[in-house]
């Protein structure tokens, strides 16, 4: 079943949904840097916001509006407590096609030095897509590599950084 003004796959130009997300951990800090297609973050925002005439564009105002509906998204505990991500920076990456078009932004979310795991739960743009697939590429404090996939399904994860 479909969320409420979710878009079945049969109705938009991808052939598929995807959100990658690079997450580097430090004594204190995720530093995460999460790519989407335009039309389909600017879709799930001006969904999540209510605001139709919502449009990506590289400044504070729509960097802030995205930041909240990634924090409301992108939910992270570290010794079970929540924390929320800040937005540092962000950027276009250009391609051939209009639809292809990858947005970014980074982020950083401060963690006690002491937290050992963080609780994921990664349900961006699930209001939007019920195909929707997301990565979450995961560089411990000790180098260790781990990749991290969520669906519908299948959102939640908690797993070591330390």
């Amino acid at each position: 079943m479909l969320a409420a003004g979710a878009v079945a796959a049969s109705e938009t130009p991808h052939p598929f949904r995807l959100s990658v997300a690079d997450v580097g951990v430090t004594e204190s800090t995720l530093k995460v840097r999460i790519r989407f297609f335009w039309d389909d973050l600017q879709l799930a925002v001006m969904e999540n916001t209510s605001d139709m005439e919502f449009e990506l564009a590289e400044n504070d105002e729509v960097d802030a509006i995205v930041e909240t509906y990634i924090n409301d998204m992108l939910l992270l505990e570290a010794d079970e407590a929540a924390v929320r991500g800040r937005v540092t920076a962000r950027g276009v990456e250009d391609a051939a096609r209009i639809d292809e078009v990858m947005w970014w932004y980074r982020l950083e979310y401060s963690l006690p030095p002491s937290a050992e795991r963080v609780r994921i739960r990664n349900r961006l743009l699930f209001n939007m897509f019920e195909d929707q697939r997301n990565i979450v590429n995961l560089k411990t404090r000790s180098g260790r590599e781990r990749t991290y996939r969520f669906s519908w399904d299948d959102d939640d994860v908690t797993v070591p950084i330390g």
